[in-house]
């Protein structure tokens, strides 16, 4: 399986769930985690999880959020392989880093907005959702925000259902669950912040 990462630039970028999984493998280990300790922090099975650090299943965002805020890490360190964290990202218009997640749950995009910076409480993306697309089911850690910019689509936090049009905002807390469905024939473009805890910025290495 593989998580492809497109840029805007037309350049083709495949990174391999194995590769992620070795990733998340060496934080967890860096965090002197056990598999089991690290499936309970993050309300998975150890199974699950396992699966993933092996690269055998391809895991959804709001998964993989909650694997990050267990290890106190934001998820572009699962993708990220440079050691280097700069002081800012600028992303210019239409050429930001569009990930698909082959076999994903939903396979919704996601257009990472500030992916090479490692060490952030905010995680940005634009998302777009297909008319068509299954509703989408999500629970995960933090806080959450998202501005509509095109179409419209339901949205529904816990009991609480909203209909989002363009220029419409949201806040809210990621811990209910809260579900996407997109209204009409256009497809439902938003920008989406995944906010974490501060994460941790120094490791020690772990012996191999």
């Amino acid at each position: 399986m593989y998580l492809t990462v497109v840029s805007q630039h037309d350049t083709l970028f495949l990174v391999n769930e194995q590769s992620m999984g070795l990733n998340i493998r060496r934080l967890r280990q860096h965090a002197n985690l056990t598999v089991t300790a690290l499936s309970e922090k993050a309300g998975m099975t150890k199974s699950t999880l396992s699966k993933i650090e092996t690269g055998q299943v391809s895991a959804p965002i709001s998964t993989l959020l909650r694997i990050a805020e267990a290890l106190e890490v934001t998820i572009s360190e699962f993708f990220v392989e440079e050691e280097t964290n700069p002081p800012f990202v600028l992303t210019r218009k239409g050429k930001g880093r569009l990930t698909t997640r082959n076999g994903s749950q939903w396979g919704y995009a996601y257009e990472s907005l500030a992916l090479e910076m490692k060490y952030k409480i905010g995680e940005p993306f634009l998302l777009t959702i297909k008319p068509g697309e299954p509703k989408g089911k999500f629970q995960h850690g933090g806080q959450e925000f998202i501005y509509m910019l095109s179409g419209r689509m339901i949205f529904t936090v816990g009991e609480h259902v909203m209909q989002l049009n363009p220029g419409d905002s949201l806040y809210f807390d990621p811990t209910r669950v809260h579900t996407t469905q997109v209204l009409g024939k256009q497809p439902a473009r938003f920008i989406c912040v995944f906010m974490q805890d501060r994460p941790k910025q120094h490791r020690k290495e772990s012996p191999s």
